[in-house]
């Protein structure tokens, strides 16, 4: 409970300071900046997902999923005022109501996506099925980002077409803020609910370990953003998270495979 406090209290303080703290921290390039509000944002997040997958860990899973779907209907609610009534808009607006909006619906879509992960974890009985997820599910990212729906969302972004399903699918990302810009960066819902999804199959595995895998899982979401940040497009940061989660339980998997074949 404690650290769930502290995550949602931490990922306030930053969502309301960042926009206002402009050229802070002084004498760095933007590069550097850039990095630091990533930091600066993903630590409060695993701290959130941690604490929320602590305390929802014996939920049945109706309750879960009825717990999810409030939250994610209220998080895409609220997203949806904030987005319509601020900045994206191009209109005049109370920057602190517009922040304590984007607060409000990123928490709540976080719990959405921790309630889905901890739902979807209960059907995974075995670590041959973990891994089996892991390379599924990155496959899927992979082709839809490159070749699929998400492609062709981007393409039509860029292009300046109006599109109805790319300002309902923006709903399903997590806004965050920068040094000076009320809107830096964004993550998926979806790879939030494989983080939470895979940190609830190390807790329950019996010899996977939990605590790497959430404390990878984050780390990759930074790593995906950086390279993302290099190469100047963005990237999909869910091969990232899978990979961590395979990283961070290597050997009581290998062990597993290799007792299976």
């Amino acid at each position: 409970m404690l650290i769930a406090v502290l995550g949602v209290l931490g990922l306030g303080a930053v969502i309301m300071a960042l926009p206002f703290l402009g050229n802070i921290p002084y004498g760095l390039p933007a590069f550097a900046r850039q990095i630091e509000a990533y930091v600066l944002v993903i630590l409060p997040v695993g701290a959130l997902l941690y604490g929320l997958l602590a305390l929802a860990a014996n939920m049945e899973v109706p309750k879960l999923l009825l717990v999810g779907a409030v939250a994610g209907t209220v998080g895409l609610a609220i997203g949806y005022s904030g987005l319509r009534a601020g900045l994206l808009e191009g209109q005049e607006t109370d920057l602190s109501l517009f922040l304590a909006l984007l607060f409000l619906a990123d928490v709540l879509k976080i719990g959405a996506a921790t309630s889905i992960g901890l739902a979807l974890a209960r059907r995974v009985i075995s670590p041959g099925i973990a891994v089996l997820v892991a390379v599924l599910a990155t496959a899927a990212d992979l082709f839809s980002v490159f070749a699929g729906p998400t492609r062709a969302l981007t393409e039509s972004v860029e292009g300046g077409e109006p599109s109805l399903l790319a300002d309902l699918l923006s709903l399903l990302l997590l806004l965050f803020p920068t040094f000076g810009n009320p809107i830096g960066f964004a993550l998926g819902v979806s790879d939030l609910i494989f983080l939470a999804l895979f940190a609830a199959i190390a807790r329950r595995l019996e010899g996977l370990r939990p605590r790497m895998t959430l404390a990878l899982g984050c780390a990759s979401i930074l790593l995906a953003m950086l390279t993302g940040l290099l190469l100047n497009r963005p990237l999909p940061a869910l091969p990232f998270i899978a990979l961590s989660f395979l990283l961070a339980n290597l050997n009581p998997l290998i062990k597993f495979l290799l007792k299976k074949s």
